[in-house]
Order: C-alpha cells, then sequence, then structure tokens
C-alpha cells in the first residue's frame, strides 16, 4: 500500500522521512519536480490508501487543488490535511467526499521538525460520525501517540490560535517590555529576574527573547482567521521592528 504526500515543503518532506522510516511506502508529489520522490508523471501510482495534503493553506486554490487529487486517486481511502488553513476548510472539503476527510495540524520547532514530530501526540479531527477501527489502527500505526478532536474546526482553530498566535502575544509581551526597558533605561534580563521564581512555581511567566517576529508562520497565519483583533500582533511587531531600526541604524 502507498501513502502520498502532496506538498513537500518543510511539513511535507519531514512527513515523508517520517513515514519512510516507519516503513510505510510513500510518493512524495510537488508542483516543483526536484522536490518529487519516488514519482514519476508517467507511472499511475498502485494501491495508494492515505492522502496527505501538506500544501501551503494560505493557497487560494488549496480546496481545488486537493479536490483534484482526490478525484484522480482510485483506491484513496482517507485524506489527512496537515497544513494550518482556514478554519472549515477541512469540513468543506469532507462535504465534498464520502471518504473521511481528516485535519491533523504538526506541532514542532522547524530545525528540529522531525524529533518533535515524533515527540509530540498527533492530533486528528473528523467531522464524521464514526471513524472506523481498521483507520484508527492505521493512523496510530503511522503517529504512534495520537489524540482525537471532536470537529476538524476545533483542530485548525487550535493549531492557529493556541499555537502560533499564542507563541505571537508571548513575543510581543517581550517586545512590549523591551521597549520600556530601553526608554527608562533599566536592564531587561535584570528585570525579568523578578519573574523566574514565580515562573518555576506557577509556570506562568515566561520570559521570551524580544526578537523581531520573522518565517512563515506566526504572522502569516493571522490571515488565516477573520478576527481582526488578532492584528494587534502584527501591529505590534512592526512597532518594534521601527523601534529596533531607530536604536540600530546599521541594522
Amino acid at each position: 500500500m502507498t501513502d502520498i504526500i502532496l506538498g513537500m515543503g518543510e511539513v511535507g518532506s519531514t512527513l515523508f522521512e517520517l513515514l519512510v522510516q516507519r516503513g510505510f511506502n510513500c510518493v512524495g508529489i510537488d508542483s516543483d519536480k526536484s522536490k518529487c520522490k519516488n514519482y514519476s508523471e508517467n507511472i499511475p501510482i498502485k494501491n495508494t490508501e492515505y492522502l496527505h495534503v501538506c500544501l501551503p493553506g494560505e493557497l487560494i486554490d488549496f480546496i481545488e487543488i486537493t479536490t483534484s487529487w482526490i478525484n484522480k486517486i482510485n483506491d484513496l481511502q482517507v485524506v489527512i490535511i496537515h497544513s494550518t488553513v482556514k478554519p472549515g476548510t477541512t469540513k468543506n472539503l469532507q462535504d465534498k467526499f464520502d471518504l473521511p476527510v481528516l485535519f491533523s495540524p504538526v506541532r514542532g520547532v522547524h530545525r528540529r521538525f522531525l524529533e518533535d514530530i515524533k515527540k509530540y501526540t498527533k492530533f486528528i479531527s473528523s467531522d464524521k460520525a464514526e471513524i472506523s477501527s481498521k483507520i484508527k489502527l492505521e493512523l496510530e500505526k503511522r503517529f504512534q501517540k495520537i489524540q482525537w478532536m471532536s470537529t476538524t474546526k476545533t483542530a485548525e482553530l487550535a493549531k492557529i490560535l493556541v499555537d502560533t498566535t499564542y507563541y505571537g502575544w508571548l513575543i510581543n509581551y517581550a517586545q512590549i517590555t523591551k521597549m520600556i526597558c530601553d526608554k527608562e533605561k533599566i536592564d531587561f534580563d535584570e528585570m525579568w529576574k523578578f519573574a523566574d521564581e514565580i515562573h518555576e512555581n506557577l509556570g506562568n511567566r515566561p520570559k521570551m527573547y524580544p526578537g523581531i517576529i520573522g518565517g512563515h508562520c506566526v504572522i502569516p497565519n493571522l490571515s488565516l482567521t477573520k478576527y481582526d483583533n488578532l492584528d494587534i500582533i502584527k501591529k505590534i511587531n512592526e512597532l518594534y521592528k521601527s523601534f529596533s531600526d531607530v536604536k540600530n541604524p546599521n541594522n
């Protein structure tokens, strides 16, 4: 049996490596042919059971591309979306098909992505009333530690709000306190020592590094929700960037 990974960027290529290490026959497909693995357009893929969608979630035609691939795979049994997507995307796809369309966001730090994916529980969600015990067993073989969420929208929002956006919010507070410390001419690290024992005992005073939020997760993922008040994360980040540029004009 074969698993197809659609989209061989950082998420897809890491997932491909994980599944191959765990003994699964995998094909990696990407619009960039140099990223494809075990794939030729001229040779049909046989006995495909699982389609793992790892396309960029911000693609305008995400649903259309995914729908096209689901329709062209003959023996497909399960679709799993690993991409960070706009809430409601998975339900939109599920409404088009009888086979299960699951949502299972990835977690991990990019520089150690494979190790983190192995370490973390893989949350999986479905909008179907029941998922067969056979599929659940097959998912456990692939991801080992799994936990089910009640709806795909719950998991879609969990990835955006509880993972990347919350991380951005914590960095924002470090940015704000850094700007205040510099204005008041006090040492940022010395001030934050006041929270060390509180955090050690209560676990709710994390000290974050006040850097500029970059990358392709925290800020881009804000656009996947319709809640404008979350844009304050972007605004504070821009404010801190301006502050940093003024403070360090040679950057």
